[in-house]
């Protein structure tokens, strides 16, 4: 990717550094951030500079995306234990631990899960369960980014429970309360084929906005504490929800917004509405979503919708900018 064009090119083969690891990259995922990176390369950059976070973008250089992954082992760098032999199945961290470290599929200085070959830092890196396939293990980053926000939210069972957005994460916070949460569940979405894959994966009930509020009456029980996972990353959609949410709701914003965005905050206050922003997982979330995975408590599949080539990445993109059937599509690099 540069200055927000997608096109294949051809690299040299990394080499591991000292505790790294060489491997292939079997199936990455398509992330709303790479959407972002792509789509609104200009603000991706300024916010990677003014954040001092996660994204550590710093240059329109030729940059290589992808940083939900399952890879190969390869071989192995330098001063590493080589606990686990070469063809080894692995998901890792998407950060390289150099001085400063960098983040896979964000950093011009090393490639992301799109390339056939990468590195990984040895000690981030896990072998993925016997038995769970590539394809599978790919969604360890996502899922643990709905973990993460499920954490954060602090349920406590007696909530009901609205998710705006039935993308990827959204679909995962749904999967990930299915098998976890016991109250009303709605989603809410403007794609007919989304509405379905959250039925199917754990919504008691699904809204199209352009026809009702989720928050609407005949959707939400009196006297229930409200709970919503924003999922969407739209500028208006937080205001949106200030304004339609029920008195003392608390507000997850997963949803990733690169834009200013602005709301209200005389209306938050009236409604006594908590916000929590939430960003990424911790390692121990990261073990607990491939664990999950794994388990089959999490069934990883049914969030798969598509599986693409190198050759299909920019066209798809394309075709993920808006509403549309798809959740998580997967690059396959050797495909």
């Amino acid at each position: 990717m540069e200055r927000g064009i997608l096109r294949k090119v051809e690299v040299d083969e990394p080499i591991p550094k000292k505790g790294e690891v060489l491997v292939k990259s079997i199936a990455c995922g398509i992330c709303g951030s790479d959407l972002h990176a792509a789509k609104h390369t200009e603000d991706f950059v300024k916010t990677s500079r003014e954040s001092g976070g996660a994204f550590k973008l710093t240059t329109f250089s030729p940059v290589i995306l992808g940083h939900e992954f399952c890879a190969e082992i390869v071989d192995y760098g330098p001063n590493t234990e080589k606990s686990l032999s070469p063809g080894t199945l692995v998901c890792a961290a998407p950060v390289l631990l150099r001085d400063p470290f960098l983040s896979i599929g964000f950093s011009e200085k090393t490639p992301g899960g799109f390339s056939q070959y990468m590195l990984l830092s040895e000690s981030v890196m896990q072998p993925v369960p016997s038995g769970v396939r590539a394809e599978e293990a790919a969604l360890t980053e996502p899922v643990a980014v709905a973990l993460h926000a499920i954490n954060k939210a602090r349920l406590e069972g007696n909530e009901e429970i609205v998710v705006i957005g039935c993308g990827p994460v959204g679909l995962a916070i749904l999967t990930i309360l299915k098998s976890s949460f016991k109250g009303q569940i709605i989603a809410s979405d403007f794609s007919p084929q989304r509405r379905s894959l959250a039925e199917k994966v754990g919504a008691h009930q699904v809204v199209n906005p352009q026809e009702a509020s989720p928050f609407s009456s005949k959707f939400l029980r009196k006297n229930k504490k409200t709970v919503v996972f924003e999922c969407v990353g739209v500028p208006g959609v937080i205001d949106d929800i200030i304004l339609e949410a029920p008195q003392n709701s608390k507000l997850v914003v997963v949803g990733v917004c690169l834009q200013k965005d602005s709301f209200r905050p005389l209306i938050a206050i009236n409604k006594e509405i908590s916000m929590q922003f939430v960003l990424g997982w911790s390692m121990e979330e990261f073990s607990e979503s491939l664990n999950k995975i794994a388990s089959g408590e999490i069934n990883a599949s049914e969030l798969i919708t598509k599986q693409i080539t190198l050759d299909q990445v920019s066209e798809t993109f394309k075709e993920l900018s808006s509403p549309n059937a798809d959740a998580k599509v997967l690059v396959k690099p050797w495909m």
